[in-house]
């Protein structure tokens, strides 16, 4: 009996020696990993958040409206911000929502028409990140479909950095989806916009799509 239980002793002992150099590996291979971690720069990457928008306050929140040469950002009441009910039918939220297009047809000039919402800020040199949940709904009593939803486009200083196009949207059709961009930007003043615009003409009668933004957000990563 107590050779059974020397032996069981001596299984017991040697189980908590395996257990114990299994840790003590985890111990150095965790701290060798973390040494790594550091010596080699790599660690979690944070981004400063410039500007957040959610459109919850009722107003743009700090950005203005701007139209472009021959556009327009809707008939009466437009810009607005409304209760979107797009993709959220149980908790709508408020979002920003316009009705772009050309103020008066002109095929020679730039097709293009519109306007959108800017801010001007103050950065560090890195890399900004811009974000926004974008969409397209429309609504006709005449028309099956329209032919073109929208362009958005990301503006950083004058330049596109980032676009989607938005096609032809039938009649009770809503179109949504994340639209974002990125730019690498010098330590100074710079100039964001989110542009909308259509090649047709909008406004008062006129059956356009209505565009709408939301949830937008300006970052800035430190550069590698």
């Amino acid at each position: 009996m107590e050779d059974e239980k020397g032996q069981a002793m001596e299984e017991n002992i040697a189980v908590f020696s395996k257990m114990e150099w299994w840790l003590h590996c985890a111990q150095r291979w965790g701290f060798s990993f973390l040494i790594g971690m550091v010596s080699t720069g790599i660690g979690p990457v944070s981004a400063e958040v410039l500007m957040t928008t959610d459109f919850e306050s009722g107003n743009l929140s700090g950005w203005t409206v701007f139209s472009t040469s021959n556009g327009t950002l809707g008939g009466k009441g437009f810009p607005m911000v409304d209760l979107c009910h797009h993709g959220t039918p149980v908790s709508p939220s408020q979002c920003l929502q316009v009705q772009v297009g050309q103020l008066h047809y002109d095929p020679t000039g730039e097709l293009h028409q519109g306007g959108g919402i800017g801010l001007t800020t103050m950065t560090n040199s890195g890399l900004m990140q811009l974000s926004a949940h974008v969409g397209v709904t429309y609504h006709s009593p005449d028309y099956k479909r329209n032919l073109k939803g929208g362009l958005f486009e990301w503006v950083v200083d004058d330049q596109v950095i980032a676009d989607l196009d938005v096609g032809p949207v039938d009649d009770g059709d809503t179109v949504q989806q994340l639209f974002s961009g990125k730019s690498p930007v010098a330590a100074g003043r710079h100039t964001i916009q989110l542009r909308v615009t259509r090649p047709f003409q909008s406004g008062a009668g006129k059956p356009a799509p209505v565009q709408f933004v939301d949830d937008v957000m300006v970052e800035l990563l430190p550069q590698p």
